[in-house]
């Protein structure tokens, strides 16, 4: 695996730099199936720009998450991902940094599914009216966006709608796994919200779901949130279709453009 690491993106602190920029790293190689292996501590240093005192610290927290191992004679290896500690928000935060792959984009819907229906279906029957209105008004919102609409925002109101219908659970623990995946489904809210129709099914499921919250029908609202999830897990598909087809043609035209340089 080249040691060659990642620019240092512009976080907060240096340490915060660095630890990411590491991460990230050991992310990349591992969708390759590849284990890095890190230089010597002080040629890492000089490749960062950073004290030893700073690169340690990075490790640590690393290591600490269960993403490298630090050996005395064997140096600093990556570990594979299911050492991970997935459910940390900075690992998760790293993972969509980094791009989210394939398989990351449908474990996220999985997620998705096994908190959503259940918080939907608790919120038809514990849902203030006052929590009920600011849902609806979320929803009301982000339809009233149009495609001149800048993306964040749309997106914004999109997790703004799914966190107070969990948060209309009245179930805290609910709402901190939500918390926890909220920076990787803003993601891939952008990966998937450019397919237009998918969207304006997902707004249909979302109408009904708060229908069913006025109804007080859990049921309903369960079947409701299956179905938005279900549209993400199609939306997340095309993505990964529309992505492989882009890289393939790329390689083609490389490929071409190679071939007729040589003649």
């Amino acid at each position: 695996m080249p040691t060659t690491l990642p620019t240092l993106a512009e976080v907060t602190t240096l340490h915060a730099r660095v630890t990411g920029a590491l991460a990230r790293h050991v992310i990349d190689a591992e969708r390759t199936q590849t284990r890095v292996a890190f230089p010597r501590e002080a040629d890492l240093c000089q490749q960062l720009g950073v004290s030893r005192t700073v690169l340690r610290e990075s490790m640590k927290v690393l290591a600490d998450k269960g993403m490298v191992e630090m050996k005395r004679r064997a140096g600093t290896r990556s570990r594979p991902r299911s050492e991970w500690h997935l459910l940390d928000p900075d690992i998760l935060g790293w993972q969509a940094e980094a791009h989210p792959d394939a398989q990351f984009l449908r474990d996220l819907c999985e997620v998705r599914l096994a908190i959503e229906p259940t918080a939907a279906g608790y919120a038809a029957v514990r849902a203030t009216q006052q929590e009920i209105e600011a849902i609806q008004g979320l929803l009301d919102a982000r339809e009233a966006k149009t495609a001149s609409s800048k993306a964040d925002d749309i997106i914004q109101l999109d997790l703004s709608f799914h966190t107070a219908v969990v948060a209309a659970s009245h179930n805290p623990l609910l709402e901190q796994l939500t918390s926890i995946i909220r920076e990787p489904f803003r993601t891939a809210l952008a990966c998937t919200s450019r397919f237009r129709s998918t969207v304006e099914l997902g707004l249909d499921a979302h109408h009904a779901l708060v229908e069913c919250l006025r109804r007080r029908e859990p049921l309903g609202a369960r079947r409701a949130a299956e179905q938005i999830v279900g549209l993400a897990m199609l939306a997340v598909e095309k993505a990964i279709t529309s992505e492989t087809r882009g890289r393939s043609g790329q390689t083609a035209a490389a490929r071409q453009h190679g071939g007729n340089s040589n003649e």
